[in-house]
């Protein structure tokens, strides 16, 4: 047998040395290819570097910023304020130690006093706003009245006002059992004073400046009113912010600093509250609201009077999970008061096994009440209140049973279980907020109950609200902020329809009231306006279920068909769950 001839073993030898060389070019391409990741990666990490270093610096810069503002704060209060309060006094001296001195000479000493009094008062409104906006002034909260801190506000202006030719009028309408509130006495005297004071500078001779009180079971509402000049409506919301003045001459003829309003907003925020600027409706001049949550304690009730009608009761059975007991028997025990029955889990997989139970043996025994709601909290251990959640909805047995959340996380931050939960309750929170927000929750599960409709442009306004009488949906009108608040405080909407183009204020401002109000924190709402909204503002408007249309892109016939659609949802829901 004779071995392989030389041209296979040529060949053999030449097939070898190309895939030896196919080899070799694959692994240098490979080798390539991983040289350029490496590169990649390398710049990649040397940028994320650079970012992390840049970040690094930003905070030491903004650091050395805040330190500089320590420090000049520090500065101002002792370096300036002291030498400041000894100029006012040598001033004060002057006329008792020189006796009589011609008339120019008492108009120079005059300018220098009033300009003295005027730096000490900026200095101290700087060093107010500051304080608050850093934390450094908590408030010191206690019970109080609403009627006797505007009789005391309206007492310490009467000289002013008297020496301006002008009248305070106070009136209460509020009962007398709901003019309590929890707050910092010296913080809201400290606003309505200012209030008062603006009123009284930009009011004309002979007239009357009225601070009126109303109230009702969760809010009290005070306005100051006066008949001066009013402000422009596209400067309502302006006025709020630091050193603005409606004229530039304002600081020189009327005194002041211009951050008067800024620092009430301040202290409002503080206390959860909302204030806003409105033209008056009838006649000139302007009228500054302000709305606080009164945190009405069981003891306020005490002197109601025997004839009052009882509180509304609840209906239907819930089921409050939360893997604390303490929080369970609060809440369980607050909504038995109220007429509910309740049903207890500990966590996720208990409430699941619970709704699944109660459908299996309402099948047996259909007079067994079904669930109404569920008051599900987010951190548990085992199964989260999101996956539980998310079960309830994907599951079509349980997916109609409403959700409310009772969660640390603000009502704000919850997007990813805004499409799902249908009411939001923050904790720590009251029993009134709770109450409210759960019969919210089972009125819309009934029907679509009432769409606030907020639209300053009454051809739109009466296009959207004959379509939806048309359709069976009770809607209410509001023109303006103040009466979007005062249908609101008359009872909840269970769908807002919102123009943040409004004559006396913006959209913004009515959905910073609403998200502090009891049973509106998850309100949905639909907003229907002509101007751009940036993401930034639409998260400044989000509150419930929430979306938006442009008025120059959907007309209002498409607009009308669009949430009629979403209110059709509702229904098919709501029907669902009652079956």
């Amino acid at each position: 047998m004779t071995g392989p001839t030389p041209v296979v073993v040529y060949g053999l030898l030449l097939l070898t040395v190309f895939l030896l060389g196919m080899l070799t070019l694959r692994l240098a391409t490979k080798a390539r290819q991983q040289q350029r990741a490496i590169e990649q990666l390398t710049e990649a990490l040397r940028r994320s570097h650079e970012y992390a270093e840049q970040q690094k610096h930003k905070l030491e810069r903004r650091s050395e910023v805040e330190s500089v503002k320590d420090e000049f704060i520090s500065t101002v209060s002792h370096e300036l304020r002291t030498p400041l309060t000894s100029i006012r006094g040598a001033l004060g001296l002057l006329p008792a130690l020189v006796g009589d001195v011609d008339p120019k000479a008492q108009n120079l000493l005059r300018i220098a006093s009033s300009n003295t009094e005027r730096l000490i008062r900026l200095i101290n409104d700087i060093l107010d706003l500051e304080r608050m906006e850093s934390g450094r002034a908590p408030l010191k909260l206690r019970r109080c009245s609403i009627q006797d801190l505007a009789r005391e506000a309206v007492d310490t202006m009467a000289p002013m006002a008297e020496g301006g030719g002008l009248r305070i009028e106070l009136v209460c309408r509020a009962p007398r059992e709901t003019i309590y509130f929890d707050a910092d006495p010296d913080r809201i005297l400290q606003v309505l004073t200012n209030l008062l004071s603006n009123a009284i500078k930009f009011s004309p001779v002979g007239t009357v400046v009225t601070v009126q009180i109303d109230s009702d079971i969760n809010s009290v509402l005070l306005k100051v009113v006066d008949r001066g000049r009013g402000i422009p409506a596209d400067k309502l919301e302006a006025v709020f912010g630091r050193f603005h003045q409606v004229e530039a001459s304002d600081a020189s003829k009327k005194g002041g600093t211009g951050l008067g309003l800024a620092i009430c907003r301040s202290i409002i925020q503080q206390h959860g509250g909302a204030i806003w600027a409105q033209a008056n409706e009838s006649g000139p001049g302007t009228t500054l609201w302000v709305q606080l949550s009164r945190s009405a304690r069981a003891s306020d009730n005490a002197a109601a009077s025997p004839t009052d009608p009882p509180a509304e009761r609840g209906e239907g059975l819930i089921l409050v999970c939360d893997d604390d007991a303490g929080i369970r028997e609060v809440v369980a025990e607050q909504l038995r008061q109220h007429g509910y029955e309740i049903l207890e889990a500990g966590g996720g997989e208990e409430v699941l096994q619970l709704t699944a139970d109660r459908i299996v043996r309402r099948r047996k025994d259909e007079g067994l009440p079904p669930i109404s709601a569920i008051l599900l909290d987010l951190y548990m251990p085992g199964l989260s209140g999101w996956e539980t959640l998310h079960r309830l909805k994907v599951d079509p047995l349980t997916s109609a049973i409403p959700v409310v959340i009772l969660s640390v996380i603000p009502p704000g931050d919850r997007e990813a279980v805004a499409g799902e939960a249908q009411g939001w309750v923050q904790k720590p929170f009251n029993e009134n907020l709770l109450l409210a927000e759960l019969k919210r929750v089972l009125r819309v599960r009934g029907g679509p109950g009432r769409v606030l409709l907020v639209e300053q442009n009454q051809q739109i306004a009466g296009e959207i609200s004959l379509a939806f009488e048309k359709a069976g949906i009770p809607t209410d009108h509001a023109s303006t902020l103040q009466q979007a608040v005062d249908r609101c405080l008359l009872g909840a909407p269970d769908l807002m329809i919102l123009d943040l183009m409004l004559p006396d204020g913006d959209g913004f401002s009515l959905v910073d009231w609403v998200r502090r109000q009891p049973g509106l924190q998850s309100v949905p709402v639909v907003v229907y306006s002509s101007r751009e909204i940036s993401e930034a503002e639409k998260q400044r408007v989000r509150i419930g279920p929430t979306q938006f249309f442009d008025k120059a892109k959907v007309k209002p016939r498409e607009f009308e068909e669009l949430v009629l659609s979403m209110v059709s949802r509702i229904r098919s829901t709501a029907g669902a769950s009652a079956a």
